[in-house]
């Protein structure tokens, strides 16, 4: 019945309606899903946005409420060493007045003691600093003086009589509790500012009361931290006491008020801002009391049927301080954009769907018009030609189409048979010859998979070894010579190693470029370095020359850029008896066929000078075996952002290579006679080299004659950058030890080789961390589960169960969302990376690794901070000097933008960005940058802030 029906039904209605319900239905369900993921990503968004503004609250905090007890700390230091007494009081004036001058946030620090005399110095956000008196000789009036510069009196601006500081209630509670403690918060008189005072009792040797210490921090400066956090476009973040007192607040509001010419604080319900009041009122809802909340939390509530999201953090300083941070963020700041895009999405899907009928409309009319003209045709041929014909019940267009063609088929019949045979065996064959090429593809691959981790797992174990003896103290010469070698051996095989495999990527496509900033001149700097020692043992000149129009910063792939050389290099100096090796750089134009520019550098004329001499406009300074820079003194005013080609030459005077063999050197595995007789070298260096070179968009090219040397040339295609985009390496020193004031860190080795379990053990034992070790995946689950460890180092390929499916298994779960997990394979193919982190690593490491990337990766994913060997710093006097007072003028001689960089970091409170600077700084001036690191320690914060205000303003 549906058959007939739809035999009936026009060509053209048939090709349109499914196309169009097609779209419809992609169209619908792509929508549907982009919503449920948009959810999905805003859900996620804010809760990684609102834990990372309450954790920087949290850390701020902790750096706000420490400095006033430090501050009362250096008094009571001060008392206890005997330098100020607790009954004479005067001494203390210009004591207090300049610990308020160096911290802006504190308002006033005082002491008082149990005979009734106070003193306080007191700074006001104007500037003005007064000192605040109470003597037993005055009859215990408060009296308040001006100060002049050197901190001494002069005017009595406010006068109370009868003032006993012993009754306040801040003196009381510091004496009751008897240690370091905070007053409550209260209202300042005098600044619009909530203070809280931290208090510090004082006893004798006898434990006998001796008076109190106070120091008053500003609240205000907390809110203008809140508020210079950008918690989405609207979010708000505020402070708040257990008993719901608003105390700090990202938005305009002051956190108290006037009433009757009396400032009061205010419960969070009774805010002005409608956020602040709707929190509160839900917070008050939910958990009856503030101090029912022990731990973070992340909710949702909703404000005129707007979604809001909801983080709060108790906030505990173990001094009495028991407070919520509370982070509020509409929801329509995430998805304001994608309720735009998905209005945009609904009109183009209209949009489409009126195209999708159009284009139907002409795409049946482009079908069936032909068809029915092919019709009229085949009934004219079948009429004339053939007298058998096939019936067909289809009354369509196809079936007319059918009875016109049915009487031809039967005349080719017997030819298509042949013809379907002839494709069908051909088809076979193509398909067998298929599945053995893919079959030894997929075998190559396991191959080169099992090479890999057979041999790069022993040798992950002997280079990691080799670095930890190496360190050793008490190894004799003649045993680090010994380390030395299995070291450099061990290196030389790896070298090997990643050559076949290099080849293997390259000869299998898979090899990509991956250009960046770099120098080119630090570069070819560091690569003279790398060879001077070799040249120099063989006696042997090595010039590296670069005209002036090559510019110094480009963007390439330097990796191969460096193989390339080094291979080149290697060969060089490897086969060179006597004379030198060259490498020249030049810049060609945009034909590669001309000549480059600036000339050709002539070698017999370099080599043979003696005094400084100019080739083609390029001075040239002397060359020998111990200076044989060349340095050119034009400057570079050719660097743009144009690309062009670098053209390379490595020459020397080494044997040559027979006309007969160039053709075939840069064959995988080919050797010259020279190279075989010297029974060094695989064969792969030059054919990798002319791969890295093609890919980098080149060609290399070599011109040879036995007995006069060799000439390498080679070009690549790069782009020149301007210089402050390069980035700043940081310079490499050895972990020492853990940096103070962290928690002990677990971490668990996952490893079947105990080797590789046992080389990880050694690096990281004596930093004092806790380790485990497991033998495959199975017994790293059950010790995950129980210990609960900050970090995993994951083998991916083990018995029992593999990393894969226990990484799987842990990152499955939210308790081991918290874990951190490194895979560590002795694998180099790059699409394995993706499936490891597929599989919810964090990180990918490659054996054989080097201890400091085991450093950073512990750095970079659970936050590990370390004491460094600081080079330079072996003897008394240089310590001693490191440990000097700073000036301004330490700053005045640095660089502007490593100072204004500095500063930016310190104020946004980025502690890698400030290590960054002070590793830059160390290179300039280790003595000064010694000096910031130990300011950064102390959270001396303001200190290096206020010098280099100084240093700005003496310039």
């Amino acid at each position: 019945m549906v058959s007939k029906i739809l035999d009936k039904l026009p060509l053209r209605t048939v090709l349109i309606v499914p196309f169009i319900l097609q779209i419809v239905g992609a169209v619908g369900l792509v929508g549907y899903l982009s919503f449920r993921n948009g959810q999905k990503a805003v859900n996620n968004l804010a809760s990684q946005l609102m834990s990372e503004v309450s954790l920087r609250v949290e850390q701020n905090l902790q750096v706000y409420l420490t400095t006033p007890h430090q501050i009362n700390q250096t008094k009571l230091d001060a008392v206890q060493l005997g330098l100020l007494k607790m009954e004479n009081l005067s001494a203390w004036e210009k004591y207090l007045l300049r610990q308020v001058q160096l911290y802006p946030y504190i308002n006033f620090t005082s002491v008082g003691n149990e005979k009734g005399d106070y003193r306080s110095g007191e700074q006001l956000s104007n500037g003005s600093r007064t000192m605040n008196v109470i003597e037993t000789s005055t009859g215990l009036n408060f009296n308040s003086y001006n100060t002049n510069d050197r901190g001494d009196r002069t005017t009595v601006t406010t006068l109370v009589k009868n003032y006993d500081n012993r009754q306040h209630p801040a003196y009381q509670k510091a004496v009751k509790v008897g240690k370091p403690t905070w007053s409550s918060v209260y209202v300042s008189l005098l600044e619009p500012t909530l203070l809280i005072s931290a208090l510090q009792p004082v006893y004798s040797d006898r434990k006998q009361l001796e008076g109190v210490l106070f120091a008053a921090l500003r609240l205000d400066h907390i809110g203008r931290f809140l508020n210079s956090l950008k918690v989405g476009k609207s979010g708000q973040t505020f402070i708040v006491d257990r008993q719901g007192t608003l105390l700090a607040t990202s938005t305009t509001e002051k956190p108290f008020r006037t009433k009757r010419n009396e400032r009061q604080l205010f419960k969070m319900e009774e805010s002005s801002n409608p956020i602040t009041q709707a929190t509160a009122k839900y917070l008050t809802a939910k958990f009856k009391k503030l101090d029912q909340i022990k731990k973070p939390e992340l909710l949702s509530f909703e404000i005129d049927d707007k979604r809001q999201f909801l983080k709060f953090l108790p906030f505990q300083d173990g001094k009495g301080l028991d407070w919520l941070i509370v982070v509020v963020v509409p929801e329509a700041d995430f998805t304001k954009e994608i309720d735009a895009n998905t209005h945009t999405a609904v009109l183009l899907c209209f949009a489409a769907l009126a195209v999708a009928v159009a284009i139907g409309i002409l795409t049946s009319q482009w079908v069936t018009n032909p068809i029915l003209s092919l019709n009229t045709a085949a009934k004219s041929i079948a009429k004339g030609e053939w007298d058998k014909t096939v019936e067909s019940e289809r009354s369509d267009e196809l079936g007319e189409l059918a009875k016109s063609f049915n009487s031809m088929a039967q005349q080719l019949q017997q030819s298509f048979e042949t013809l379907e045979q002839r494709v069908q065996e051909r088809t076979a064959e193509l398909a067998v010859a298929k599945d053995k090429a893919e079959v030894a593809n997929q075998a190559k691959s396991t191959f080169l998979a099992n090479m890999s981790h057979e041999l790069r797992s022993p040798l992950n174990a002997i280079l990691g070894f080799s670095q930890l003896m190496t360190r050793s103290q008490t190894l004799s010469p003649e045993h680090q010579e010994n380390i030395s070698i299995i070291s450099s051996s061990g290196e030389h095989l790896l070298t090997l190693i990643n050559n076949v495999l290099d080849l293997s990527k390259i000869e299998s496509g898979r090899t990509t470029l991956n250009p960046k900033k770099l120098d080119l001149y630090r570069l070819l700097n560091d690569l003279e370095d790398m060879f001077q020692i070799k040249a120099d043992d063989k006696h042997l000149q090595l010039v590296f020359e670069r005209i002036p129009e090559v510019p110094q910063y480009i963007k390439a792939d330097d990796v191969k850029l460096r193989q390339i050389l080094i291979n080149l290099l290697n060969n060089s100096l490897k086969f060179t008896e006597e004379g030198g090796v060259w490498v020249r750089v030049s810049k060609q134009s945009s034909d590669r066929n001309q000549q480059a520019e600036g000339g050709k550098f002539d070698r017999s004329e370099v080599s043979k000078t003696t005094e400084n001499s100019a080739i083609n406009g390029i001075k040239i300074s002397q060359f020998s075996p111990s200076n044989n820079q060349v340095i050119a003194t034009q400057n570079d005013d050719s660097a743009s952002t144009s690309s062009f080609f670098l053209h390379f030459e490595v020459e020397d005077t080494g044997p040559g290579i027979a006309t007969n063999e160039l053709d075939d050197i840069f064959e995988p595995f080919v050797q010259t006679k020279t190279g075989k007789d010297s029974q060094e070298g695989t064969g792969l260096g030059l054919p990798i080299s002319r791969k890295f070179v093609e890919l980098m968009g080149g060609e290399m090219t070599v011109c040879s004659a036995v007995g006069k040397g060799t000439n390498f040339k080679f070009d690549i295609h790069i782009v020149a950058v301007d210089a402050p985009d390069i980035e700043i390496a940081k310079p490499i020193r050895n972990v020492i030890a853990l940096a103070p004031n962290q928690h002990t860190y677990r971490i668990l080795i996952v490893d079947d080789k105990p080797l590789n379990r046992q080389l990880l053990i050694k690096i990281l034992h004596p930093l004092g961390v806790e380790l485990k070790e497991a033998n495959n995946g199975q017994e790293a689950i059950e010790i995950w589960d129980s210990w609960e460890p900050h970090l995993i180092w994951m083998d991916m390929r083990m018995p029992v169960m593999d990393g894969y499916e226990a990484t799987q298994y842990i990152k499955s779960t939210i308790k081991g969302q918290a874990t951190a997990i490194i895979a560590l394979t002795a694998s180099v193919l790059e699409e394995e990376r993706a499936v490891i982190l597929s599989a919810g690593c964090d990180a990918f490491m490659r054996k054989p690794f080097r201890e400091a990337d085991i450093f950073d990766a512990m750095h970079k994913h659970i936050g590990v901070r370390y004491i460094y060997e600081e080079p330079g710093q072996t003897n008394l006097s240089a310590i001693k000097e490191s440990d000097r007072a700073m000036s301004a003028a330490d700053f005045v001689k640095l660089p502007d933008s490593l100072v204004a960089g500095l500063k930016l970091a310190i104020l946004n409170a980025d502690m890698d960005l400030i290590d960054t600077f002070i590793e830059q700084i160390r290179l300039k001036d280790a003595v000064t940058a010694g000096a910031i690191a130990n300011c950064i320690e102390n959270f001396e914060y303001d200190k290096v802030l206020n010098l280099i205000s100084e240093a700005i303003s003496h310039e």
